[in-house]
């Protein structure tokens, strides 16, 4: 890793942490800390989880939790306002969480803890010296993409059932005639699925198409894939096999190349039909926008 790539990115997830620690009773939303860290919000999450061996979402709720608990042992205040200090909308969410994290419900903490000389449990949310091993690396390429008309529609919820949404697109475009041997299969996807609940991912299945065609289905979008300088790897393997490149190529390649990634989300094309092809054999070109 180029040291001062290191370096930078680990001074921008410390800022993070640091927003985190003075805001543990506001919004803290991805927006917002990935503007604070400077990266695209499409590739935070991967990167800080990456980088920092957690997710974002778990290090604000340790931290939240970690300051009721001072203010269980510190103050006196009741268990509801320590509650929506660190931003729990009720007192049952607070107590469930504090339970899971503590093993106790705050009550009993509080009663165990209160008046005597402890030792508070310290507030950590250090990155880590050194990434974790990597053991499977991909080759990679950085191209020139070209600019690409596309149609789909828009997916909510688990990323390993867009494939219906997929099968709705092709029969539309069967049936309209948009389908010859230059069309292209490309899946957007907006989240990372391992720090956002999977009934909240954001994707889109898209297929390319003709600026000139008119569309008659009130659900399909048009969205244009810009030309620009993008960091792409090929994947044979099921798709239920993608997070493996996606994390080494955000979490790991990217730090290490000096590049950043652009504001515009990852995305797939798939080179072959698995209606046809053994899930082994399926091949998938990973894209990733970068600058520097």
């Amino acid at each position: 890793m180029k040291k001062s790539t290191k370096e930078s990115y680990r001074k921008r997830l410390i800022n993070v942490i640091d927003y985190i620690y003075c805001h543990l009773d506001g919004d803290l939303d991805v927006n917002t800390l990935a503007d604070i860290a400077s990266m695209s919000p499409y590739h935070f999450h991967r990167i800080y989880r990456e980088l920092a061996q957690d997710t974002v979402n778990g290090t604000v709720r340790r931290l939240r939790l970690q300051q009721a608990a001072a203010d269980l042992i510190r103050t006196d205040q009741s268990i509801l306002t320590i509650a929506q200090k660190v931003s729990y909308g009720s007192l049952e969410a607070f107590t469930r969480a504090f339970v899971q994290s503590f093993g106790v419900a705050p009550s009993v903490y509080r009663q165990e803890k209160q008046g005597l000389d402890i030792k508070l449990e310290p507030f950590v949310a250090i990155l880590p010296t050194e990434q974790k091993k990597v053991d499977t690396m991909f080759a990679v390429e950085i191209i020139d993409y070209q600019q690409i008309s596309l149609v789909g529609y828009r997916h909510i919820g688990d990323y390993m059932e867009i494939g219906n949404v997929f099968e709705k697109l092709f029969i539309y475009g069967a049936s309209n005639n948009l389908l010859n041997d230059t069309t292209r299969s490309i899946g957007l996807y907006y989240d990372d699925p391992k720090s956002i609940d999977k009934n909240e991912l954001r994707s889109m299945a898209c297929m390319s198409i003709g600026d000139d065609i008119q569309l008659n289905d009130d659900g399909l979008e048009r969205i244009t894939i810009p030309s620009g300088k993008c960091v792409t790897l090929l994947f044979k393997g099921s798709y239920a096999e993608l997070e493996k490149p996606y994390d080494w190529l955000i979490g790991h390649w990217l730090p290490d190349s000096g590049y950043e990634a652009a504001d515009f989300p990852p995305f797939e094309e798939y080179l072959n039909d698995p209606k046809d092809t053994p899930p082994n054999e399926l091949l998938t070109r990973i894209h990733c926008f970068i600058t520097q």
